[in-house]
């Protein structure tokens, strides 16, 4: 069931982004909350739909990049490839997608 929300969520990213502006806060705790998930691929896919929220919503996304930042750099030692890969593409998404002083904050504050 979570699966199915979270491709929801990466449908409306993409189609109808202006949807998820309105919620855009509860959102992103969903789908954070879900990255510590402990079926590896409930949490892979709430890793890439936080990527995909990224491109989708661009500079909207700023106000959430310092949560999502901080739980995908955690994801980042995980023991599995594929979750440290994923959290590498939504991370680089973030940055080529949210202003860039914010970026700049966002990684320096969460100590990279």
């Amino acid at each position: 069931m979570k699966e199915k929300g979270l491709v929801s969520i990466q449908r409306l990213a993409a189609c109808h982004s202006e949807v998820l502006t309105g919620k855009l806060h509860d959102v992103c705790l969903v789908v954070t909350g879900e990255v510590t998930n402990l079926r590896s691929k409930v949490s892979h896919l709430a890793i890439s739909t936080l990527g995909d929220l990224f491109q989708a919503l661009k500079k909207n996304m700023d106000q959430e990049a310092e949560e999502i930042a901080r739980c995908l750099l955690q994801k980042m030692a995980d023991t599995n490839e594929f979750i440290q890969r994923a959290a590498g593409q939504s991370l680089r998404a973030m940055v080529e997608n949210v202003t860039l002083a914010r970026s700049l904050v966002v990684l320096t504050s969460a100590g990279v």
